[in-house]
């Protein structure tokens, strides 16, 4: 008995502490309208941005501000690519951090929210034309009763033309 009341009071200390950090993958994220699958994404050129979110889709909970990061990769992502505070680490670009606010409340300044476009950068010689995978992980979080943060990914691919 005593060796499980230890177990289980170190494991909470642990927990407490923050060595452990609960974390979901929800599977896919929200619904990228725009870039169009297969869309050509000239380096230097403006493709048109819009996503909904996966909290406003499924009526799940959220704090009323939605994060989402914003890359481009060389392969479709999966949930071992989200490190555990929810970001790629094998990206090719990241378009930046951006909060979508849920209809009613203000935007945001820091970060801001999405813009309606988005620049394809000249990736340099060592990417060459063909497909990427324009990807997004979203934060979910604020869901009670344990309130720990859950990723939603979701992926398009677009053809990549370097200059």
């Amino acid at each position: 008995m005593l060796f499980k009341s230890s177990a289980i009071t170190g494991l909470f200390a642990a927990f407490a502490a923050g060595s452990i950090i609960p974390r979901t993958i929800v599977g896919s994220g929200g619904t990228i309208v725009s870039p169009a699958s297969f869309s050509d994404a000239p380096a230097g050129h403006s493709i048109p941005f819009r996503y909904i979110t996966f909290t406003n889709t499924n009526s799940r909970c959220h704090s009323g501000y939605t994060p989402i990061e914003v890359y481009l990769l060389d392969a479709p992502p999966t949930n071992s690519d989200v490190t555990d505070s929810g970001e790629f680490t094998n990206f090719i670009h990241h378009f930046g951090r951006f909060l979508i606010p849920i209809p009613g409340l203000p935007p945001m300044v820091d970060p801001p929210p999405p813009p309606s476009t988005l620049t394809i950068p000249d990736l340099g010689p060592s990417v060459h034309d063909g497909e990427l995978f324009f990807s997004i992980i979203e934060t979910i979080d604020g869901c009670v009763p344990d309130s720990h943060l859950e990723y939603g990914l979701s992926s398009t691919p677009i053809e990549y033309h370097a200059v």
